[in-house]
């Protein structure tokens, strides 16, 4: 073997022992940030523009509460933008909360072909928005009658079918969605008030303090058609 031959098996050696400790030029050492919210625009879509927006980030966006929280389960994000209610049940400091016009909340209310009357025992259709137990806490608290049955869906628009078909006696959707809910639906539709039915609006909670300041500074810098996407006009900083 020739001292040339020995030189370059050397360097090939050194080369490929370097490789499997250096980190894959490809890793992407940004934040991440997880997105559950329910809007009408699909997750794909918001995630490219989320992503776009916030070039400085990693953004997944989720259409199952099922998906996120097994991704919450598997590998937890820097931060997280889902509404008020789930972030305190994942127990997450909020850092950043939304605002409609100046309330950090909105009014839920029932959709019903018919008046809706006694709850007691009625079929309530909701999006799935902590899981089947939370979800469950959760109307049955903003409703106050313990024995509801609830059929979740995982989006909005899976509500209209389950009061064409029979198979719910209303629907519980933010009030802010009723027109949109309304106009695609030939039935009818009651609404009907819920006193006290406040419900927290989007916010962003933050698990990785070492990055809070790029969060914040990401999600305010975002313009008013997406913040729209998400549900909120702007956002304040949490004291």
């Amino acid at each position: 073997m020739t001292g040339g031959t020995r030189f370059a098996r050397a360097l090939l050696g050194a080369l490929f022992a370097t490789a499997l400790v250096a980190p894959a030029s490809g890793a992407d050492s940004r934040p991440t940030l997880y997105v559950y919210v329910h809007t009408d625009s699909k997750s794909a879509t918001l995630e490219k523009t989320l992503q776009e927006r916030m070039p400085s980030l990693t953004v997944t966006v989720f259409g199952r509460f099922r998906d996120f929280e097994e991704a919450m389960s598997n590998r937890r994000p820097d931060a997280v933008v889902a509404f008020q209610p789930l972030l305190v049940s994942q127990n997450v400091p909020v850092a950043l909360q939304g605002l409609r016009g100046e309330h950090d909340w909105e009014l839920y209310v029932l959709l019903s072909p018919e008046p809706a009357g006694e709850l007691s025992g009625k079929v309530i259709g909701v999006v799935d928005l902590l899981g089947r137990d939370g979800t469950q806490q959760f109307v049955t608290k903003l409703l106050k009658t313990p024995d509801l049955k609830l059929k979740r869906v995982t989006k909005m628009e899976d509500l209209l079918p389950l009061l064409q078909f029979s198979a719910a006696d209303a629907v519980l959707v933010p009030a802010a969605a009723v027109k949109s809910v309304t106009e695609r639906s030939r039935l009818p539709l009651k609404v009907r008030e819920i006193p006290d039915a406040r419900v927290g609006l989007p916010a962003v909670g933050v698990l990785n303090p070492k990055v809070k300041d790029l969060m914040v500074k990401q999600v305010q810098a975002l313009d008013g058609e997406t913040n729209r996407t998400l549900g909120v006009e702007k956002w304040k900083g949490s004291r």
